[in-house]
């Protein structure tokens, strides 16, 4: 009997030490939608084989909306996501930065809207982690699949008849970001510094008919800052 006592003592010390020692592993799904402000680095700009150097940006405020899965361990966790994302943005300048004789005072213009499909991959950390309430850490890269189809660019006062972008089809970036979470309610903090030029080529014609794929050219790397509420589950 002794022996029967002994034996499941030393079970249940087995199990509960397994227990306190197993390593905390779980899957959380949740909704997010927020806002972002995409900013530009400008890497080439010219007209005409004419550098512009004098132009002002133009940051709109643009929306996302997004699913994700996160699989936590312990104090760490990957996230993986999807998100539909639509950012604008514009950018105008002198016409006289590209027509030096001109006498006119207005402003040529370009008008960005590109729609996509993002997928981010990013490994988190939490800062702190006290019962409802905590603060995490999160970087990592992600990928845009551009939606050609619903993006679209408006050209103003511009010496062409006609002009076309085109974007490269899949444009990657990293993710830097702060989140704080209140039991299932979460707010992130985030910055996106894109990694390459997202500008393939303008096919611009001129009014004399001209066609050129080097009549514009507009190289600029993708910098987003972005807020965002969501809900775990």
């Amino acid at each position: 009997m002794r022996h029967r006592l002994a034996l499941i003592a030393l079970l249940i010390i087995s199990i509960h030490a397994y227990g306190q020692h197993k390593p905390a592993f779980s899957i959380n799904y949740g909704l997010k939608t927020g806002f972002s402000s995409t900013i530009y680095d400008v890497d080439e700009f010219t007209i005409l084989h004419t550098p512009i150097t004098e132009y002002t940006s133009h940051s709109e405020i643009s929306s996302f909306y997004t699913g994700f899965v996160r699989f936590n361990m312990k104090r760490h966790y990957l996230q993986t996501e999807c998100s539909y994302n639509i950012s604008k943005y514009s950018i105008s300048f002198p016409i006289k930065e590209w027509y030096p004789v001109t006498e006119s005072q207005e402003s040529s213009a370009i008008y960005t809207k590109i729609t996509g499909i993002e997928f981010p991959f990013y490994y988190g950390y939490h800062i702190i982690r006290d019962g409802d309430y905590g603060m995490s850490f999160f970087m990592g890269p992600k990928a845009k699949f551009v939606i050609t189809d619903i993006s679209n660019h408006i050209f103003e006062k511009l010496p062409f008849s006609n002009v076309a972008e085109t974007i490269h089809p899949i444009n990657f970036s990293l993710m830097l970001g702060l989140g704080i979470n209140i039991s299932p309610v979460f707010f992130d903090f985030s910055f996106e510094y894109g990694l390459h030029n997202i500008s393939d080529h303008f096919d611009a014609t001129l009014f004399n008919g001209e066609i050129s794929q080097d009549l514009l050219v507009f190289d600029r790397r993708k910098n987003v800052l972005s807020f965002s509420i969501g809900f775990m589950f």
